[in-house]
């Protein structure tokens, strides 16, 4: 289970409401993955408890972050912690649905990047916050693609995370708005795997016919972290690795 309180090395994400979405190895990769040198904006879209937007900030101390989330207690938590790092004159939040913010800005940002809800057609929780971040109810692909292409500088770049049943609805998606893939990253959970159980895309406005793709893998065989997973992430982890896997 994940812990109440994760310690990263220059910033702690505190988590302790049930209604918000918690620290996962998935967020981190993506944090890990997204390229962020050279940009000035960000958006991040379900920003949560602001995991995402802290490791972009930690990337580019130039970075101006805009993050937001439809959860106001993921929001709570978020200017919590926000309070408490050294982020915030990088980092602005804002508790609205993606929906509405892209009707009222005329903002265009370097990068955007989100952990959306994964899943589309499975068994709900009584729980409606859960549903949130969990379920595509309240933003589905096809409004996150439309939305990203609104948003999206012309030279900017998308960071988003999708699972392995989802990937080909995704990217019909990606095709029907214009958007092209650039790096595709296939996670493994073990290297004993033979299939992904989750995909890091980056996706940009100009054409691409073809695109680089990679494996990665975060466990060996014998289930101990590879050396690619712990190089990726060791300027955000304090080794011995907090693990939330």
């Amino acid at each position: 289970m994940p812990k109440d309180r994760f310690e990263f090395k220059q910033f702690v994400i505190h988590q302790p409401l049930n209604n918000v979405k918690k620290v996962s190895t998935d967020s981190v990769l993506l944090g890990c993955f997204a390229e962020v040198s050279n940009k000035k904006t960000a958006l991040d879209i379900g920003c949560g408890t602001g995991l995402l937007a802290f490791m972009l900030a930690q990337k580019n101390s130039d970075l101006k972050i805009v993050a937001i989330d439809i959860n106001a207690e993921a929001i709570e938590c978020a200017r919590y912690n926000l309070k408490h790092s050294k982020f915030s004159e990088q980092i602005e939040l804002n508790h609205l649905a993606l929906q509405q913010f892209v009707n009222e800005t005329e903002l265009k940002f370097d990068i955007i990047i989100c952990n959306p809800p994964y899943f589309s057609k499975s068994l709900k929780s009584q729980n409606i916050f859960k549903n949130q971040y969990r379920h595509q109810e309240q933003l589905n692909y096809e409004e996150l693609v439309f939305c990203v292409n609104k948003l999206l500088d012309k030279n900017g770049s998308f960071w988003v995370l999708i699972p392995f049943y989802e990937m080909n609805n995704f990217e019909l998606l990606l095709y029907k708005h214009q958007l092209f893939i650039h790096n595709k990253i296939e996670i493994y959970s073990k290297m004993t795997k033979t299939i992904p159980y989750i995909f890091v895309y980056e996706i940009k406005k100009d054409f691409r016919n073809e695109y680089e793709s990679k494996k990665f893998y975060i466990l060996d065989e014998n289930n101990a972290y590879t050396n690619e997973y712990i190089d990726l992430t060791k300027d955000f982890y304090l080794w011995e690795i907090n693990k939330i896997i």
